[in-house]
């Protein structure tokens, strides 16, 4: 038996549009040829991010350029930035991008 994955939707039962632009984010990396797992694991620390930190993703949305560099190298979240070989620090810029390429911030 397979253990149970949360997905977004399930944790955003009443906000559709934060679960539609998770998987918005999540094609994107797919069409920028990133593989299947990477593309979600990148949409969920997105989610975990927002989740750990108390915020919403639209507060995510708008303040990425004030919040990517806290978890930079030199930032003072960097300890959580670099865990899992920087793949939390990795998500916040390609989800950065992301909203760059889909003019959302």
């Amino acid at each position: 038996m397979q253990p149970n994955r949360i997905t977004p939707q399930a944790l955003y039962p009443n906000n559709e549009r934060e679960f539609k632009m998770l998987k918005n984010f999540e094609n994107w990396l797919l069409e920028q040829n990133y593989s299947a797992s990477t593309s979600a694991d990148y949409m969920g620390r997105i989610e975990r991010l927002c989740r750990k930190e108390e915020f919403t993703l639209a507060y995510l949305v708008e303040n990425i350029t004030s919040i990517l560099p806290q978890y930079e190298t030199t930032g003072e979240k960097s300890s959580y930035g670099k865990r899992s070989h920087t793949s939390v620090r990795q998500a916040l810029r390609r989800f950065k991008m992301f909203l760059a390429a889909e003019k959302l911030a």
